[in-house]
């Protein structure tokens, strides 16, 4: 189900003062107060500190500071909590598993993102984007990737679509109503159109371009 609460460790593991953990879905604020105590998800977007404990022991795991982000102002667009505990590599993964046993389940790699996508929080282009400034190794490929995460390639393209549909739409009513209305379509309008639409295409390649060859520059 692409609605069933994931969880999954949002930082990398290691020895670190603090480890973030998301957890998207579907009753995800249920699960969570299974395991964090005292959890209160109202007001959102509010930091609270809690205490991570096993849903089945009581055990007490971290203390750890939680927000909650209602569906559809979060990431994912789901129910959202994200959880700050202590780094390290025990403390983070006995508080994923306490999730886990709360009813989550692990995430997929790309999960999140993909979720955010599927509702509508980000296109495709965006979803790239998110990969390529995590990736980023230099800063001028760190701003390509926020400017296209800021829709700048996704506005291009779709300012690129319409300008194609009015030339379709200019062609289908030469060919279609050439005698109505205002008459005949000024032979000169087609083309320069279609100029326009060919010089926003070449720019919208451009900038894709570069955001790929950045991005595969910055791999080994």
């Amino acid at each position: 189900m692409l609605s069933d609460p994931i969880v999954a460790l949002a930082t990398p593991p290691g020895r670190s003062a603090l480890a973030v953990i998301r957890l998207s879905g579907r009753g995800a604020f249920t699960v969570a107060a299974r395991a964090l105590h005292p959890f209160h998800p109202d007001p959102p977007r509010t930091v609270r500190r809690v205490h991570v404990v096993h849903p089945a022991t009581g055990v007490p795991l971290d203390d750890a500071l939680a927000a909650c982000f209602p569906g559809p102002r979060s990431y994912t667009g789901e129910d959202l909590v994200e959880l700050s505990t202590h780094g390290g590599l025990l403390v983070p993964a006995t508080a994923v598993a306490a999730l886990v046993a709360a009813g989550a389940r692990p995430a997929r790699p790309g999960e999140f993102t993909r979720r955010a996508v599927v509702n509508g929080k980000l296109d495709l282009l965006q979803a790239e984007a998110t990969a390529d400034l995590i990736d980023a190794g230099a800063p001028a490929q760190a701003r390509r990737a926020l400017q296209h995460l800021d829709r700048g390639l996704s506005t291009r393209l779709d300012e690129l679509r319409t300008e194609l549909l009015e030339l379709e739409a200019l062609i289908a009513y030469e060919i279609d109503f050439p005698d109505e209305d205002e008459g005949p379509v000024a032979p000169e309008r087609p083309p320069r159109r279609a100029a326009r639409c060919s010089t926003s295409t070449a720019g919208s390649r451009r900038g894709s371009t570069s955001s790929a060859r950045s991005c595969s520059s910055s791999r080994p």
